[in-house]
């Protein structure tokens, strides 16, 4: 089958997450949303299709998957923001001829029956509406759709069991153990190719699984509760706290106490301090004694902060979500339900803004621009150091989301 993974207007509710990526290369349990479906129907054709301004970015990340690769035939025109399970391709396999598909209602996907090439070039133009189909057939399918940062984090823990399970790698051990170290439950439990644990060192799946991938080091006296993942080339430090539902993308450092959150990728995060049902996107660097909260004194739903307007989370933990490049000095407090946006530099010694628009620099006494000229000299260099080149798309793509954040369109 042919399956295009769109874009649509919900992509603005995942806040500084998807300035600088795709909703289908968000992170949920151990996958991105993409690979969801790709590890489930690797036979199929994927192609990526995401809002205008993040098409030079996408084609340099995935060649040949992008609108001009859309063949003239059959497809299934897919939201980015599903998250794929078993049960959702077997209810859509199931369907044939042109359909809408909903989920509680909303649009999140069509079976278009021939001229799919043409027919997703107008739907791209109406900026992901399928209205512009004109395909009055609806079927309501089992799909989960994420609408939210914190949803993502919710779902995480639930999610690294159905990617681990369909990953098929449970129970495999090809790294390195230290004799010391202690796995519980070891059957369901991953030790990727590569990797070591050191001395002392628990690994305890009795809660659910933890996959620890490629390349990974384990120092000594950490602990990791399952259901976990640890991202190929990341490391854990010396007696790091990593609680459940915890999802660590790859060359990460990680260490201090981190629960229930999703660190995306190349997040540094080396130093005592918690971080809880937070999500971090990539490049972010923590510093030491960096602490949120993720619980409100009075118990109650958490409120967020969202392109201005005021959303009512419905849960009780809700951590920090911080954009890309974004980092945090010593000894910072972030309150619950805290939003950054990239490429900030924070420096409180108090509670900081619980709303911190992207490219700002200073304190919860103010803030001012982040010059654009620094910033991406200092990503050029952080990134340099972990052997990956900012390349010139990237640099534009950034340039263009400060040119709209500091002149709003």
């Amino acid at each position: 089958m042919q399956v295009v993974l769109y874009e649509d207007a919900g992509v603005k509710w995942f806040g500084p997450l998807t300035l600088l990526r795709s909703a289908f290369d968000l992170r949920c349990g151990s996958l991105l949303l993409r690979e969801k479906l790709e590890i489930r129907r690797p036979g199929w054709a994927v192609n990526l299709l995401p809002r205008r301004e993040l098409d030079p970015l996408v084609s340099e990340l995935y060649p040949s998957r992008g609108i001009d690769s859309v063949q003239d035939g059959d497809a299934l025109l897919l939201s980015a923001r599903v998250i794929v399970n078993d049960e959702f391709l077997i209810a859509v396999e199931g369907e044939t001829g042109d359909i809408v598909l909903t989920s509680g209602g909303d649009p999140v996907g069509a079976l278009l029956h021939g001229g799919a090439a043409e027919r997703v070039r107008l739907v791209r133009d109406a900026g992901g509406d399928l209205g512009v189909l004109g395909i009055s057939p609806a079927r309501e399918v089992p799909a989960r759709v994420a609408r939210y940062p914190w949803e993502l984090v919710r779902l995480t823990a639930e999610e690294i069991e159905a990617d681990a399970v369909v990953s098929g790698r449970l129970g495999t051990m090809e790294g390195e153990l230290h004799a010391s170290a202690q796995l519980v439950e070891p059957a369901r439990i991953a030790i990727g190719e590569g990797s070591s644990l050191g001395p002392g060192v628990v690994i305890d799946a009795s809660s659910g699984p933890v996959v620890v991938n490629a390349n990974v080091e384990v120092m000594a006296n950490a602990v990791i509760l399952g259901p976990s993942s640890v991202g190929a080339g990341s490391c854990i430090k010396v007696g790091a706290k990593i609680y459940a539902g915890t999802s660590i993308g790859e060359t990460c450092k990680v260490g201090g106490e981190v629960e229930g959150s999703v660190l995306h990728s190349f997040v540094n995060k080396q130093h005592e301090g918690f971080l809880g049902h937070a999500y971090l996107g990539s490049w972010v660097n923590i510093g030491a004694a960096t602490d949120n909260s993720d619980l409100k004194n009075n118990y109650g739903s958490v409120r967020v902060e969202l392109n201005g307007e005021i959303i009512d989370t419905g849960s009780t933990f809700v951590g920090a979500t911080i954009g890309d490049h974004t980092k945090t000095a010593i000894g910072t407090k972030l309150n619950t339900g805290t939003v950054i946006g990239v490429f900030c530099n924070i420096l409180s010694d108090g509670l900081a803004p619980k709303s911190i628009p992207s490219f700002s620099w200073g304190t919860g006494d103010g803030f001012v621009e982040h010059d654009i000229e620094r910033a991406i000299a200092t990503a050029r260099l952080v990134m340099a150091r972990r052997g990956v080149d900012l390349t010139s798309t990237e640099e534009a793509t950034v340039r263009e989301v400060h040119r709209r954040q500091i002149i709003p369109e």
